[in-house]
């Protein structure tokens, strides 16, 4: 036999198992579909096991599933995370709605009377009280804090000069707490820092530890006490002042 004949009869042979091999495809694909087609009978017959449902049945039921929550402890990293910048945005939009009106109308209404009144004479006003030590970090904090509040109360600092600004501030911004308990006007977003101490001491009372209205003799010696720290600390933030711009060569 020629080699041209085997190379022959292998090349049929060759061509019958290509054949025979598209055929077993042909079968497996066509198996596939009818797998596929059966299962998603099943999934239809499983859906409609049962009453009959309509669409509206359906979106109630859809909305009634509980979520089912993997791997809680990475939710509740992530919940408390993005929970975070939530409380952020409930703040922000309380001060939109509460203490920047609040504030624009009392920066509008304090300018508007510097500017009837004149503003060489609130200066030369300001400047008088402010002459001395006793009553530039007494006097004026408790009538800024008083008239204005909280944070308003820092602008009659402006009137001062530069040299007194930084203590004043100091002064100013240590007495929106001490007369909360006589005044919860002047820093109500900061109450709890007061109420704290006024729940303890109306328990005591109750309870008989301590006399009937001892927390309003408690709420003036704070407002008191308050007066001494803050002219301390004045005098003190004055002196520091003075020794830093001597340092670097500035002049107030």
């Amino acid at each position: 036999m020629s080699v041209i004949s085997l190379m022959a009869q292998h090349a049929d042979t060759a061509v019958q198992g290509l054949q025979m091999a598209g055929t077993v495809a042909g079968d497996a694909a066509l198996t596939g579909k009818l797998a596929a087609k059966a299962a998603a009978n099943d999934l239809v017959v499983l859906a409609q096991a049962g009453s009959d449902i309509s669409v509206e049945e359906f979106r109630q039921k859809l909305d009634s599933v509980a979520q089912e929550e993997q791997l809680g402890w990475l939710t509740a990293a992530g919940k408390y995370f993005i929970g975070i910048f939530q409380k952020g945005g409930e703040v922000f939009a309380g001060f939109v709605t509460g203490i920047i009106p609040t504030l624009v109308v009392l920066m509008t209404a304090f300018y508007a009377i510097t500017e009837l009144v004149g503003e060489k004479r609130v200066h030369g006003l300001a400047q008088s009280a402010g002459r001395i030590a006793l009553t530039r970090y007494t006097v004026l904090p408790v009538l800024a804090v008083f008239f204005l509040t909280n944070p308003m109360a820092y602008t009659f600092g402006s009137f001062l000069e530069e040299k007194h600004k930084p203590a004043f501030y100091d002064a100013a911004v240590s007495y929106v707490h001490p007369p909360l308990g006589l005044f919860p006007h002047i820093n109500p977003g900061e109450y709890f820092v007061w109420g704290g101490i006024l729940v303890a001491l109306l328990e005591l009372e109750s309870q008989g530890v301590v006399p009937g209205g001892y927390h309003i003799t408690v709420a003036i010696w704070y407002a008191l006490v308050g007066l001494v720290v803050i002219l301390l600390k004045g005098m003190l933030t004055e002196k520091i002042t003075a020794i830093m711009a001597r340092r670097q060569g500035v002049e107030l």
